[in-house]
């Protein structure tokens, strides 16, 4: 037993020893790094005093992807570096920058190479950093010079629109020394001739690699032509693409005007004009078509679609008058650059048709709201139920003199029983049609809307209501008024591409304001609002909510009812309305139906 444990004892001893000379031939298992790091200076140029392109930063990487040393300075390794035995990929660059972003004045070196460390084995390695980015310049010839009062080249990353820089003929810009990310360029050339008419040229550049030149020498093009010629030049990785420009380009601008009446919506899109140009310095002008002199839109300019599309609103625009408008650059001189004039006529800011109700004539036995002129000539605009009830004597609708807002007299509509059923009276655009159900008539058909090309804002007026109790309930809309409700009024207004024909007996004739798509714009009186007025007159002001600001009308719809839903036959018999000064107001901001 004392041998077995004397030889277990001798054999841990050897285990002991052998690991401990095995760690040792580990630990000197070790090379030397002498490392010398150069940048090739052929496209070198001036740098943002921030950024020092020749300050290299190195990492020294293991086979495993681990970084075992690195530095921001490569200058302050001065000694060789130990490193154990194996391969390592060398990394170095410029500091502060991974050349990913355009920008003036910025190259970018790099360099990447393996190293074998071997034991107790001195390396030197000598690693170039070349440049790793794209040095792009801009030259314009002579003959271009000549032609063109301004120009600017906007160049980008084909890939992100927001990697740019800018050049500007005549500049310190167009000197300048832009460097890109090795990726496909686009150029966007905006210039003005001397008759200050803006033209726009784009390009691609492909298949760029690092440490290439590339310029882009614009000249004006010849016979017409204004492909891209290519030269380069091998020794120098110098790529020089002349761009030829057609001097009687036509102007790039796309400028248009929604024109109301007493103000106008003014567009204007130039394919990559914000790309080039400084947006503070762009303004709309605008002056009357026999004005010398033009004068800014002092409203905020509105950009959509990346900077392409500009928009804005003027205001304070007189109806039925020329007027012309552009797009201005200020360069800084006194012609500026300018684009193509676009003119346009405000609209007519069109009026109601006997609209304070001072007129009044009667056909017979019945009631209108016209002179006889009107009557006679067919060309009235005011109608009311009374074509249909005046013949059995009643007149729902007419004049008063003795309760009245303005002028001489008012309309007066009280909702009434006319041969056998309620009728509610009325006041509308639009004409009587014709008594329905034969002999003893059961409704009416109305001809709503007479032609109106004009877009107002808000439809005024005044009214005076005295409600009574709904004592004639025939099955009005679901949870609208009640049998015993006090009743209401109504007002609304419309504009449409069509006129309507609606049978008071046939609810599927009844206008869908919402629905229907020849309806451009409606505007009602609030329900909460056509009540009671306790004897006194009542402004009331309602907006046109427009389906769109760009479609015109071609007819205008008002009604006015002493019973909302007189259309029904439902009402309280005496309900009294008074209606008087209407007016259709054109200045201010479209309400948008929502």
């Amino acid at each position: 037993m004392k041998e077995i444990s004397h030889f277990l004892t001798i054999c841990l001893i050897l285990a002991i020893l052998g690991a401990c000379q095995n760690e040792d031939l580990k630990q000197d298992a070790v090379g030397y790094l002498m490392l010398e790091v150069e940048t090739d200076k052929t496209t070198q140029t001036r740098v943002e005093d921030t950024y020092n392109p020749k300050q290299i930063a190195v990492k020294i990487i293991n086979s495993a992807g681990k970084t075992v040393k690195e530095t921001d300075d490569c200058t302050t390794w001065t000694e060789a570096i130990e490193l154990p035995v194996g391969t390592y990929t060398i990394e170095a660059s410029s500091a502060g920058f991974d050349g990913k972003t355009a920008g003036w004045d910025k190259p970018y070196y790099a360099a990447k190479e393996t190293v074998d460390i071997k034991m107790n084995t001195n390396i030197s390695k000598e690693i170039v950093c070349k440049l790793a980015n794209v040095l792009v310049t801009v030259e314009f010839s002579d003959d271009f010079r000549a032609a063109f009062q301004s120009a600017v080249v906007g160049v980008s990353d084909k890939s992100n629109s927001d990697n740019k820089v800018t050049f500007e003929m005549r500049q310190a810009s167009e000197t300048g020394k832009a460097y890109f990310p090795v990726t496909d360029l686009i150029s966007n050339l905006i210039v003005s001739n001397y008759k200050g008419e803006l033209h726009s040229k784009k390009d691609t550049i492909t298949d760029i690699k690092a440490q290439e030149n590339v310029i882009l020498r614009y000249r004006i093009a010849s016979s017409g032509s204004s492909n891209i010629g290519v030269t380069v030049d091998d020794a120098t990785k110098t790529y020089t693409y002349t761009i030829g420009v057609p001097v009687t380009a036509t102007s790039t601008l796309v400028a248009s005007a929604n024109v109301w009446s007493t103000f106008a919506y003014l567009t204007a899109e130039v394919p990559s004009f914000a790309d080039v140009f400084d947006q503070s310095k762009l303004e709309f002008q605008y002056k009357t078509a026999d004005a010398a002199e033009w004068t800014k839109v002092t409203t905020n300019i509105n950009v959509e679609e990346k900077d392409k599309k500009f928009s804005t609103k003027l205001t304070g625009l007189t109806p039925t008058t020329a007027y012309q408008y552009r797009l201005y650059y200020n360069t800084g001189s006194e012609e500026g650059i300018t684009s193509n004039i676009v003119e346009f006529t405000t609209e007519s800011a069109l009026q109601l048709k006997n609209s304070g109700f001072e007129d009044w004539y009667e056909s017979g036995d019945v009631w209108y709201a016209a002179t006889q002129e009107d009557i006679t000539n067919g060309t009235y605009c005011w109608d009311t139920s009374n074509p249909g009830s005046g013949e059995y004597g009643y007149n729902p609708t007419s004049q008063s003199t003795d309760i009245k807002h303005g002028g001489n007299s008012s309309a007066k509509l009280t909702t009434e029983y006319a041969v056998i059923k309620l009728a509610a009276a009325s006041l509308y655009y639009g004409k009587f049609n014709s008594l329905t159900g034969g002999l003893i008539p059961k409704g009416a058909k109305i001809d709503f809307g007479k032609p109106f090309t004009s877009r107002p804002i808000v439809f005024k007026g005044y009214f005076q209501y005295a409600p009574v109790a709904i004592d004639n309930y025939n099955n009005p809309p679901a949870g609208t008024v009640q049998k015993g409700d006090m009743d209401i009024c109504s007002i609304y207004i419309a504009l449409s591409k069509k006129a309507y024909t609606v049978d008071n007996t046939d609810t599927s004739t009844f206008i869908d304001f919402a629905g229907d798509n020849n309806i451009i714009a409606y505007g009602e009186l609030p329900a909460t609002e056509c009540v009671s007025t306790n004897g006194q007159w009542k402004e009331f002001n309602i907006p046109l909510k427009y389906k769109s600001l760009t479609e015109e009308p071609s007819y205008i719809i008002i009604v006015c009812s002493s019973s909302k839903y007189g259309d029904y036959f439902t009402g309280g018999k005496g309900s009294t309305m008074y209606l008087d000064d209407f007016e259709l107001i054109y200045d201010g901001e479209p309400t948008i139906w929502e």
